[in-house]
């Protein structure tokens, strides 16, 4: 897995209906703006598809993608993903 660069582009999770036809093809995601490119799916969840603007499009043109998002057939929603720093375990000693 490549990691995430949060810096030079944002995530959207694009949460899709369980007879969405998306499903089938989820790539096509990325028609719904010139800037959106399809990750891929979150997980062992196939009804979350991960997508991706690079920051500078997204700055501009945030309504404009989440619009165009949301208005996909089958989309129930789309959040922005952040990056988040995952808590190191501290070893318990008995």
């Amino acid at each position: 897995m490549n990691p995430r660069d949060y810096d030079a582009y944002t995530y959207l999770a694009v949460y899709i209906s369980k007879l969405s036809d998306i499903k089938n093809n989820p790539s096509s995601l990325s028609s719904a703006h010139p800037s959106v490119t399809y990750v891929s799916q979150v997980g062992a969840l196939d009804d979350v598809q991960l997508v991706t603007v690079p920051r500078v499009d997204w700055e501009g043109n945030m309504n404009d993608i989440l619009g165009k998002l949301k208005s996909l057939p089958g989309v129930t929603r789309v959040e922005v993903q952040e990056a988040k720093q995952r808590a190191k375990r501290s070893k318990v000693e008995f």
